[in-house]
């Protein structure tokens, strides 16, 4: 099995219980390289959108934690994943040789990002880095996306997605709500590739993610 036809089958099961509706696909369906940025709501938004976007051959960048899964390793494996580093981890960061290698593994991966661009391989992160714990995204200081867009290579476009309805759901960290059979799941998509590029040249790091969350935040009518 190919990860096309993993994340066809995944789309079917996913709709018995979602009910989703993309707008803006159109734009990862032309010839150019993509970076694409989501908020991240829940678990399984990785999943939700590996399988919408089942066609589009994209590389993400995942939790070393994940790609040790027995299941979710393969998977991700099959999509070319690229492994983050788990600075998180207390017990490991008490040694100091694991911690430093560590650290350096992790100051390398905006610069594999960029040279993954550069070669034309599709591309997806998480700017925040981690499931929101609050009902509004936070990104903070985390550098990789404005590392990245400061060094944007030439004919990438950066497409935000902005996914809703997974808040309060089993798969979050916010405080659940009554189950629901059938959940709405949005998933949208836009262009901003000229947007990130003069924010990461003319802004710090703080104002470019502060961008960056105004518009994942931003409340649709």
């Amino acid at each position: 099995m190919n990860r096309f036809t993993l994340g066809k089958i995944c789309k079917f099961f996913f709709h018995l219980h979602y009910d989703i509706r993309v707008t803006g696909e159109e734009l990862l369906r032309d010839e150019s390289t993509h970076l694409v940025m989501p908020n991240h709501t829940a678990y399984v938004d990785p999943l939700l959108l590996f399988s919408e976007e089942w066609w589009l051959p994209l590389r993400p960048m995942t939790d070393e934690l994940f790609m040790r899964h027995w299941l979710y390793g393969r998977i991700l494996r099959m999509a070319d994943a690229i492994e983050v580093p788990d600075l998180s981890n207390g017990e490991r960061l008490k040694i100091k040789g694991e911690r430093e290698q560590m650290a350096a593994e992790a100051s390398q991966l905006s610069r594999i990002a960029i040279d993954s661009l550069a070669e034309g391989k599709q591309l997806c992160f998480y700017p925040s880095g981690h499931v929101k714990t609050v009902d509004r995204e936070v990104i903070g200081n985390r550098r990789m996306a404005y590392e990245v867009c400061r060094e944007l290579p030439e004919g990438v476009r950066v497409i935000l997605c902005r996914m809703r309805g997974l808040e309060s759901s089993r798969f979050s960290k916010l405080r659940p709500k009554k189950w629901k059979w059938r959940r709405t799941v949005t998933m949208h998509f836009e262009d901003h590739t000229d947007d990130v590029r003069a924010w990461a040249q003319t802004m710090d790091r703080r104002t470019f993610n502060e961008q960056l969350e105004k518009w994942y935040n931003k409340v649709e009518s």
